[in-house]
């Protein structure tokens, strides 16, 4: 039997009711869900993320910039990447900018994951609701994103390869040696902040849909699993 209940539609509510349901989502899934369920619920969340993550990846640019001047890529010469610098800068600040509609993307496709998963086991809930939840638990993201500026601006010139701009928080910090690189890239995924998040979605999940905790983690289960298996591919190109 359910040990949960769905919460009843919200009206609209200004910007203090809306900051309280994203501030709920760091630590009270069950208080977040009134907030989720209000129209235009996701545009605040994904306009937080968006810009602190474009503020953080163009304060990372003179630091990329130095990386590949030490190991110039697609097997450039360091004079060839030199004549070439100003135009891969201003790639990089360009692709930048692109970010909020790649978030955004990668956002509606969680949400169409869990919802194809809500489907499955019988649990109801809207798209809409699901790409809000998304949305409100990108913040937990943006939190590992600012850590990892806070420890690469801490290193400063320690940091040499392009993977150190993305510093680890998982158990892979603690095993280097002797371990596989699909195993180290699991240990590495699996942060605090993404234990976080996968903690917050399912019980979220459960409290949207009026199920039981076990189906909102089973719920949550194949987005954090896909997840899992592109980290793992992009690290194995990487390494």
């Amino acid at each position: 039997m359910a040990d949960t209940s769905v919460p009843s539609p919200s009206e609209p509510a200004g910007f203090g009711g809306q900051l309280v349901g994203m501030l709920n989502i760091f630590i009270d899934p069950a208080g977040a869900i009134k907030a989720i369920r209000r129209p235009w619920s996701w545009l605040w969340p994904l306009l937080i993320a968006s810009v602190v993550t474009v503020v953080v990846q163009l304060m990372l640019v003179p630091t990329t910039m130095r990386i590949m001047q030490m190991n110039p890529p697609g097997g450039m010469t360091a004079e060839q990447f030199e004549s070439r610098m100003g135009m891969i800068q201003t790639m990089q600040k360009v692709g930048v900018f692109v970010t909020p509609v790649f978030l955004a993307a990668m956002l509606a496709l969680g949400a169409a994951i869990l919802l194809l998963s809500c489907t499955v086991l019988g649990m109801s809930a809207s798209f809409h609701d699901l790409f809000s939840l998304a949305s409100h638990c990108s913040l937990i993201t943006v939190l590992q994103t600012v850590a990892g500026l806070l420890v690469v601006r801490m290193k400063g010139d320690e940091i040499q390869t392009l993977a150190e701009l993305r510093p680890s928080f998982g158990l892979g910090l603690f095993f280097h040696e002797g371990i596989s690189k699909p195993l180290l890239a699991t240990l590495d995924y699996f942060s605090i902040f993404v234990i976080w998040n996968i903690v917050v979605t399912s019980l979220a999940l459960a409290y949207l849909t009026g199920s039981s905790k076990g189906k909102g983690f089973a719920a949550a289960a194949p987005s954090w699993l896909l997840g899992l298996l592109i980290f793992i591919g992009v690290a194995q190109l990487q390494r």
